[in-house]
């Protein structure tokens, strides 16, 4: 969703560089050969290409990591419908979601950068591709800052459980805690970006290390539910009348874990051939993470012990006390505990990666605040350090949300799902209604679904229409100002603010991520690229 500068008719190019053929954006339609070093919609490269497959993979799994978000969220669903509940919606969820990163990954293929600007009619460009951004970045801000929150409460929790006399948590300790995240990972994001790539190799590493092992301490030691718990044994408990409401509520533990792997597409600057990377990567990662999270599903399920004890815990995380239970030992339920951890920080950094790109996308395209100023990139490091800086300070501002009133934090955090499933449908809806209508067989990229393609639109469609209006409802009743769900408040709010930016200042100065480019006859005959269309 980017624009970089473009050549000018008389801007010369190297007679050596490499060319390969992709997909034009205009509504033409035609197959174009583009320059080693310019991006798919005729840019030029502006951030280094210092990520493989491999570590973009590795970055999108870290950012999921699916296992150890279903350890943190096992306490709501089971409050809504027992562990069956959390066995079928995760299920339930790995499906969708796989129908979701399939149906983006395709259109990742065709247009790497362009996304919603290059499907949706011309007339639409402008406001759909906009709001889409907008959207996305509202839910990749909260989605990457809830990681580092996890992450800060998490220790704050090590501290509670080896010093559960003597240390009383008080809430800005933890806040500190979550600060000290996001100081971590704009410090790596700034100044240690050339590790990023092996530092979320890495990080993959911990994440499935940590799954086996963790798998084997649970496995050997926790003493284990029988199959009619796991599967038959449903409570609801959640104050809802109707069970299938509950059940339905309940999805929202299920989906979180699988937000994050669209941060494949928002790297494709940073990657070379993304139109066969990208979809590697966000796949990828959604099968590794879902079939990891499905194993450590029925392994916790098995081993939750009394849960009465795990959610009066007093780390605030059951997750902690369920290994303090088993292990007998607060040395090896912190080990255990510090790894999940760990993961959180990791992904907190992956998170920041991905967002500030999108926002430096955002402010490219003249569409951001003060877009000027944040579409800068440092010529040093390589890296847009505004964007970094901002997306650090907004989600450093979350904190005092939660100083304040932790259920308005929580809130924020469901906003995450609204904004990123909004985010993902707007695309897919566009390729349902315009985009396979106008291209051909020959227009598609290296991933496509073929004649499975409507069908797996459709599914990914009404589940995340399904998912979305759910992840709306408060999670227990009776409903108080404490306990109610205000993500859709909050949705509004940010939607509210994006529509009088638009109509007074955004609708005039973006640019779409859109440039009608000549053919390579054209090209060959002494014409440039035609400056983007506005």
């Amino acid at each position: 969703m980017s624009r970089m500068e473009t050549f000018s008719e008389t801007s010369p190019i190297r007679k050596s560089a490499k060319k390969r053929t992709v997909l034009n954006p205009s509504s033409s339609g035609d197959r174009i050969d583009i320059e080693e070093g310019e991006i798919s919609n005729g840019q030029v490269e502006e951030l280094r290409r210092e990520f493989s497959v491999w570590s973009l993979g590795s970055l999108c799994v870290c950012l999921m990591a699916t296992w150890e978000a279903v350890t943190s969220t096992v306490a709501a669903t089971l409050t809504s419908g027992g562990a069956p509940c959390l066995f079928y919606n995760y299920i339930i969820s790995f499906v969708g979601t796989i129908a979701i990163a399939s149906s983006l990954a395709e259109i990742a293929s065709i247009y790497p950068t362009a996304g919603v600007a290059a499907l949706a009619p011309n007339k639409q460009k402008r406001i759909a591709s906009w709001f889409t951004g907008w959207i996305s970045i509202g839910g990749q801000v909260v989605l990457t800052a809830s990681a580092a929150f996890a992450a800060g409460l998490q220790l704050q929790g090590l501290i509670t459980l080896n010093h559960p006399d003597s240390y009383i948590p008080q809430r800005w300790h933890g806040m500190l805690f979550y600060w000290l995240i996001l100081l971590y990972s704009a410090i790596v994001n700034i100044w240690g970006s050339r590790s990023l790539p092996h530092t979320n190799i890495a990080a993959g590493f911990l994440h499935i290390a940590g799954f086996v092992a963790f798998m084997i301490v649970l496995g050997v030691m926790a003493p284990k539910h029988d199959a009619h718990y796991v599967f038959m044994e449903v409570s609801n408990t959640s104050g809802w009348e109707n069970d299938g409401v509950s059940w339905l509520i309940g999805l929202l533990s299920t989906v979180y874990p699988f937000l994050g792997y669209d941060a494949a597409a928002h790297m494709a600057e940073e990657m070379p051939d993304p139109a066969r990377n990208v979809p590697i990567a966000m796949l990828g990662s959604v099968i590794v993470n879902g079939i990891l999270g499905f194993g450590w599903t029925i392994m916790i399920l098995f081993s939750l012990g009394d849960l009465d004890s795990l959610l009066a815990s007093a780390t605030g995380f059951p997750f902690m006390q369920l290994f303090l239970n088993v292990t007998k030992s607060q040395a090896g339920a912190s080990v255990i505990s510090f790894v999940i951890s760990m993961t959180a920080l990791f992904a907190n950094a992956a998170g920041l990666t991905s967002t500030s790109r999108t926002y430096w996308a955002f402010a490219k395209d003249s569409a951001a605040p003060c877009s000027k100023y944040f579409a800068h990139v440092d010529t040093k490091l390589k890296i847009p350090v505004r964007a970094v800086v901002v997306v650090s300070v907004l989600q450093a501002l979350l904190g005092l949300i939660y100083l304040g009133n932790s259920t308005a934090f929580n809130a924020i955090l469901a906003m995450a799902i609204l904004g990123m499933y909004a985010s993902y449908l707007l695309p897919i809806v566009y390729m349902v209604l315009h985009g396979r209508k106008k291209l051909s067989q020959n227009q598609y990229g290296p991933f496509r679904l073929g004649r499975f393609g409507p069908l797996i639109n459709l599914v990914a469609v009404g589940w995340l229409l399904l998912a979305a209006v759910f992840s709306t409802f408060p999670s227990v009743q009776p409903v108080t100002a404490q306990n109610m769900n205000y993500s859709s408040v909050v949705m509004v709010g940010w939607l509210a603010f994006g529509v009088v930016y638009f109509v007074f200042v955004g609708r005039r100065n973006y640019v779409v991520p859109y440039v009608e480019r000549k053919s390579r006859r054209e090209r060959s005959a002494g014409g440039g690229y035609i400056k983007p269309r506005i």
